[in-house]
């Protein structure tokens, strides 16, 4: 296997940025509007780049770099592998999560499952690796079965994703129609492994919370077809990887595990064995987390699929110094202050009973900015009635009073429901419904 660690070269072009760099609103939905971000251009072509042709922050640092042990800015470090090149990204701390753009959970009651597992925004801290430049191609994956290493991939129902391709382009499509195992292998005779979730989503995201990796506006040019790896030339990540929103979902390390977003602000399990998600989950077997599209969003997968590939990561050897990123996360809205005397929880335990619902929030703990938010409740139906431009819908959620959702538009009207249309009650819910819970803090508590 070759190993040449070096600058970066004019091979992988990273564009340098201010260290304040641009803030995504994708929080907005749930604090305080922030000001729009600043638009984040797509990359030049590599024949047409030059290093540091963007303007950089007064100190000197931007995305191509990182701080060393002196504080200064450095280049960004690569390695060429027989697989792929790698970037060795700095440590750092980041946003890590998703905000659904609305809660619409009335199929919930009739099929319980998590449809926003991304969520709620939340900070994540990633240790400095070496990742992957762009997905395992075909070409690189065929080497390894002929060398006895890894094995066939086939795909669900031999459908070929790439079967209308040229010999050469196929070569450099994403493997695809692997499974976790598969990925997990191949990575291990290259001298690594899968990403975990947090490695994935940092890589991905960087430290300024965009909602692509290429920033903050969906991409009408991308499709969802497999492409070869230099297919997508926009689709580039704060810190220069490519593909990691379009093209191949990835596989990452990670078991899929309910409500981990909201894992670390309980002080203990809130929902009961045969309870409607649960009970759900238990028909679903073992899946690991799948990561693609919007940076925060998770998926799960058990099985091969002509979609998902992955790539590999690794740590740095002991004589690697690590670097820091050189940028601070943006200011998570975790908590909204309505002005009403009530404070909103950023997170939603969806699929909950009635008793879930209620174990949850007596179980919710929340450190935020250095302080200790205990004693949230759910909100009365008068509540979300107060906050209604706060809470957002349309749900159904649980309240005090039962499940209340907001009022349905006059016939005919099909637009959803506005932020602060009225929330009234669901006449034929009963406590086994599953809808989500949002908790609720009185600022007095």
């Amino acid at each position: 296997m070759s190993r040449c660690t070096r600058s970066l070269p004019l091979l992988l072009v990273i564009s340098s940025v201010s260290c304040e760099g641009p803030r995504s609103h994708e929080y907005d939905l749930v604090d305080t509007p922030q000001s729009a971000p600043a638009e984040i251009e797509g990359p030049a072509a590599p024949e047409a780049s030059a290093p540091n042709s963007e303007p950089e922050s007064p100190d000197g640092c931007g995305r191509s770099t990182g701080r060393n042990e002196a504080g200064e800015c450095e280049q960004l470090h690569t390695r060429q592998l027989d697989h792929a090149q790698q970037v060795q990204l700095p440590a750092g701390r980041f946003v890590m999560g998703d905000v659904p753009r609305n809660y619409n959970s009335a199929i919930g009651r009739h099929d319980p499952r998590e449809r926003w597992p991304g969520q709620p925004p939340r900070y994540a801290e990633s240790s400095a690796f070496w990742v992957d430049l762009h997905e395992v191609t075909r070409s690189a994956y065929a080497t390894c079965v002929a060398a006895g290493d890894c094995s066939e991939a086939v795909c669900p129902d031999g459908a070929d994703p790439v079967e209308k391709f040229s010999d050469d382009a196929a070569a450099l499509v994403p493997q695809t129609c692997v499974t976790h195992e598969q990925a997990e292998t191949f990575c291990r005779t290259r001298g690594g492994r899968l990403p975990t979730e947090v490695e994935w989503e940092y890589a991905a995201r960087g430290p300024d919370a965009r909602i692509y990796p290429w920033g903050n506006d969906m991409r009408d040019e991308y499709t969802a077809m497999l492409l070869p790896i230099s297919g997508s030339p926009g689709d580039v990540s704060y810190f220069g990887i490519r593909n990691m929103g379009t093209n191949a979902v990835e596989w990452v390390a990670d078991t899929y595990q309910v409500d981990a977003g909201l894992a670390d602000y309980l002080t203990g399990p809130f929902r009961r064995a045969n309870g409607p998600l649960l009970a759900a989950e238990r028909t679903r077997g073992l899946r690991y987390v799948m990561k693609g599209g919007k940076t925060g969003a998770r998926r799960d997968q058990g099985q091969p699929d002509p979609r998902v590939g992955f790539r590999c990561v690794a740590d740095l050897e002991a004589d690697e110094t690590p670097l820091t990123v050189p940028a601070d996360p943006p200011p998570i809205p975790l908590l909204r202050d309505t002005g009403t005397g009530v404070l909103v929880f950023g997170g939603v335990a969806e699929a909950a009973d009635r008793r879930e619902a209620e174990a949850f929030c007596s179980t919710l703990k929340v450190d935020f900015g250095g302080e200790i938010y205990e004693g949230w409740r759910m909100p009365a139906l008068a509540d979300l009635n107060a906050i209604a431009e706060w809470f957002r819908g349309p749900g159904p959620f649980w309240t005090l009073d039962g499940a209340a959702h907001q009022e349905d538009p006059p016939a005919g009207n099909m637009k959803p429901p506005r932020p602060n249309d009225p929330w009234v009650l669901v006449d034929d819910a009963v406590p086994t419904d599953a809808f989500p819970v949002r908790c609720i803090r009185d600022t007095e508590a």
